[in-house]
């Protein structure tokens, strides 16, 4: 949106246009740092089991490739732009200019990724932010496009074309992909090879059905207990965060043995890491719970075992 103001000569009359060219210039560089900061950790976190080679050469993960690959094209777009920005003196207005304008391209590319890799896509916070996030720059664009002289109204036209086209497919991709149950299997998650039985002793994972209650009081916080129906001994427990915490906990036991805890996004879907065993637990209620105690069902899929 800053990028757009910039090239469009947005000001006032306390704010002169270097204010706009130069918050724009730090907020890229600090957006840049930042990315970096969001693929270091998702290399180093064990579930997705994404390599730096993922990062790099796009649409070759195990992990979601198509939406994990448009991110990894997204950001080599954006370090593009960034370093013939800082470098603008080697090149020549007219590269620079026609390099400048791939981050058009680059940005419903970050925005499809976030959406299709994202484990609270179905989250209201979060479908809030995004389309906060489009409509500004959508107001951005309308302003960019709607000034200019004759001779440049037929790109102004087709550029107005290509957004409208571009912001329809991806919505009605969004509605019918990442806003709809079922989107992790769909997107490309692993799946587990399942051991049938009511034990698991082997190295191997296993997928089991789940059985338990959901409780919520009067100030609506939720607690789930649930019940491995083959492998009785295994207990899921999911309470609410303290004042000191900011997610949900989720504790895995063994009888009395307590085999690990970890917070996670709780929703209909959840990913917990236990240990090295890589956990997917999908829950299945009765109905809406306002207050009180309700039945509810679900499944654990793990890549390895739980002893």
């Amino acid at each position: 949106m800053l990028g757009i103001g910039t090239a469009d000569r947005w000001r006032d009359r306390v704010t002169p246009g270097f204010v706009v060219a130069d918050f724009h210039r730090n907020l890229g560089l600090l957006a840049v740092l930042m990315i970096v900061a969001h693929i270091a950790t998702t290399v180093l976190d064990p579930y997705a089991r994404i390599t730096v080679r993922d990062v790099v050469i796009p649409f070759g993960a195990n992990y979601r490739p198509v939406w994990l690959g448009l991110g990894v094209v997204a950001f080599e777009v954006m370090i593009l732009v960034a370093a013939t920005s800082l470098l603008r003196d080697w090149f020549g207005p007219i590269a620079w200019r026609a390099i400048h304008w791939t981050a058009y391209a680059s940005w419903p590319l970050a925005v499809v990724h976030g959406l299709g890799t994202g484990s609270d896509a179905q989250a209201p916070w979060l479908i809030g932010l995004v389309a906060s996030c489009v409509a500004a720059v959508v107001i951005a664009l309308i302003l960019r496009l709607r000034s200019g002289g004759a001779a440049s109204l037929p790109t102004r036209i087709a550029a107005a074309l290509v957004a409208l086209a571009t912001l329809y497919l991806i919505t009605g991709w969004a509605f019918q992909g990442p806003f709809q149950r079922g989107w992790a299997a769909r997107a490309g998650t692993p799946q587990v090879t399942a051991k049938p039985g009511p034990v698991h002793p082997g190295p191997e994972g296993f997928s089991d059905p789940l059985a338990g209650v959901m409780v919520r009081d009067a100030a609506g916080n939720t607690q789930i207990s649930m019940r491995d129906t083959l492998d009785t001994a295994l207990t899921i427990a999911i309470r609410p965060p303290t004042i000191a915490e900011t997610l949900p906990v989720v504790t895995i036991a063994r009888g009395a043995r307590q085999l690990c805890t970890a917070p996670a996004n709780v929703g209909s879907t959840l990913y917990v890491v236990c240990g090295t065993t890589r956990l997917t637990i999908t829950l299945y209620g009765t109905g809406p719970l306002i207050v009180g105690t309700t039945n509810i069902t679900g499944t654990i899929a793990t890549s390895g075992p739980l002893n």
